[in-house]
């Protein structure tokens, strides 16, 4: 058995007729265009807390359409579907045009790739009984290659090559409809007398050998070891080396173990995509031809800045630090994961978010949200995952509370247990949901162009170079002063306010301003210092970095 998440409709798929104009187009033949979504990718991937299985589910989701849809519609036709981004055949046009389009439809293809890119997947099929045949033959391939994988489908007919935003809003908002009608009932249920996996209540159907032992896992486990396993296997790739062998293991990343055995798990997603799509459309031609050039380009765009070169900035500047070692998670489009030394996070965030900008186009800024999860390497995985998440997500809800366009932001939590439970929960319950989190590392004005540093972010939200500055004045005051002002803060204002005109008083000649200049009033002091202080010894002690750097070298 198997759960197809595909609808037709008449409606959606009407029999090819000539319109009342003067010229027949080919968009006038019954093809139909097609919208294929992943549907729960953070869940099917952050199942287990077991860096390889998530690896490889993350793999199986990239492959998706490659493992599955490619060879379901072979077997509908020996050609398939034609992709650009396959397409081996020196001699064969890369280019959507309606003209290239039939020329393969004339060759075998049934249909062809439109665009991949940004989390879309879009096939022009050569009509509607074909899509149907491949979609049959695709969902049994999804089932016996992913297992519980879902795919949401959604197609139109009638397509206008002369339009291709009307066709593709109409395709939306088809889609929007079918989200409403998803079946979410997982592939199988179990009997009381199967053994369970008991964080998904699979069946166990597998033995995979896991560190010195073989252990029982679901079917769904299996395939993703298997793909990891297979990942492992062509190293010889580039993309490969660069996710698999930063690091094995959890344990080579902390600092020494016994001591310091701190991790950090950082997310990081991009801001305003839709925006971002709409903005490559301006200016552009609504015909297919035009439109999907300018959304490949696009694509390609946002794989070089969001990716090859973020990570290559991120290596750079981890090879010059003491533990810089880094475990790539999950990468794609405008989302990155990854696992590196809870020393080096912050900078490394800061890094990618600073980079990104510097290389975005004249008014048109490129910004992410950054989250961080301070974790033990022992602790659960998935639930550090999820934290950093949630703080990634606390940048996006400032700007949109705001009605900021584009900033890049980061937030973190240092995670000290309390796994299970929401970050908003969290804080409430530390009494740090007032905080001065999350930081702005940029923020543009409604010009595009990038605003000021020197003064807080709408008179009241705390920049990066504010940051820097109270760090400044931060290692002036003495390790012991830090400890007090943390414990200050967190009994009241009086005491902190008093903490910080005793430390200045006994420190006349280091000329110790934590107002900076006037900048921040006594909330924000203290909201600042006791942030800041959290994470001092990580991130903001320079002695300690030094240090550290020195017994490395």
């Amino acid at each position: 058995m198997y759960n197809i998440n595909v609808i037709m409709r008449e409606s959606v798929l009407p029999a090819g007729r000539q319109k009342e104009r003067g010229t027949v187009h080919m968009s006038e033949k019954d093809y139909i265009l097609a919208m294929y979504d992943i549907r729960g990718k953070q869940d099917y991937i952050y199942k287990s807390s077991k860096i390889k299985e998530i690896v490889g589910g993350s793999y199986i989701i990239r492959d998706c359409f490659d493992d599955c849809l490619f060879p379901a519609a072979e077997k509908v036709s020996e050609k398939g579907i034609f992709s650009y981004r396959r397409n081996s055949q020196q001699d064969e046009p890369e280019e959507f045009t309606p003209e290239n389009f039939e020329s393969r439809l004339e060759k075998g293809y049934v249909g062809e790739v439109v665009y991949d890119g940004g989390g879309n997947f879009f096939v022009l099929y050569r009509d509607a009984e074909v899509y149907r045949e491949v979609n049959r033959r695709f969902y049994r391939e999804l089932l016996d290659k992913t297992y519980s994988l879902r795919v949401l489908t959604t197609c139109i007919g009638e397509i206008n090559f002369d339009n291709y935003p009307q066709d593709r809003d109409r395709l939306y908002a088809e889609h929007h409809r079918r989200e409403q009608r998803e079946s979410m009932i997982n592939p199988v249920n179990t009997l009381p007398v199967v053994q369970t996996d008991y964080r998904t209540s699979l069946p166990l159907a597998e033995l995979q050998h896991i560190g010195n032992r073989d252990e029982k896992v679901s079917y769904e486990s299996k395939k993703k070891y298997v793909k990891y396993e297979e990942m492992s296997r062509e190293r010889a790739n580039r993309e490969i080396q660069i996710q698999l062998e930063g690091s094995d293991k959890l344990d080579n990343l902390i600092t020494k173990k016994g001591e310091e055995s701190l991790l950090a798990v950082i997310y990081i997603d991009g801001n305003s995509m839709g925006a971002q799509v709409e903005r490559c459309l301006n200016g552009v031609d609504k015909s297919y031809s035009a439109c999907v050039k300018a959304l490949r380009q696009f694509s390609e765009e946002i794989q070089t800045h969001y990716i090859d070169k973020r990570i290559a900035d991120v290596d750079a500047l981890l090879e010059k630090r003491a533990n810089g070692r880094r475990r790539f998670v999950v990468y794609a489009g405008d989302e990155v994961t990854f696992i590196c030394n809870a020393r080096n996070a912050y900078d490394v965030a800061r890094e990618y978010l600073t980079r990104l900008a510097e290389e975005s186009p004249q008014g048109a800024p490129r910004t992410s949200c950054a989250g961080i999860a301070v974790f033990h390497s022992h602790a659960p995985f998935r639930e550090a995952y999820r934290i950093a998440e949630e703080c990634c997500e606390s940048g996006k809800k400032l700007m949109k509370a705001e009605g900021i366009t584009n900033a890049s932001l980061i937030d973190f939590h240092y995670c000290q247990g309390a796994f299970g439970t929401s970050l908003e929960e969290i804080r409430k319950e530390e009494e740090t949901e007032k905080s001065s989190r999350p930081w702005f590392i940029k923020y543009y004005d409604g010009s595009g162009q990038a605003a000021g540093r020197e003064g807080l972010i709408k008179e009241k939200y705390i920049s990066d170079d504010i940051v820097q500055k109270m760090k400044d004045m931060l290692n002036k005051s003495g390790r012991s002063n830090i400890k007090n002002l943390a414990l200050s803060a967190r009994k009241s204002a009086a005491d902190f306010k008093s903490e910080l005109e005793r430390i200045c008083a006994h420190q006349l000649e280091k000329h110790l301003d934590f107002t900076l200049g006037g900048l921040l009033d006594d909330e924000m002091q203290r909201k600042l210092i006791y942030d800041m202080v959290i994470v001092y010894d990580l991130w903001f002690d320079e002695e300690k970095k030094r240090t550290a750097e020195k017994e490395d070298a």
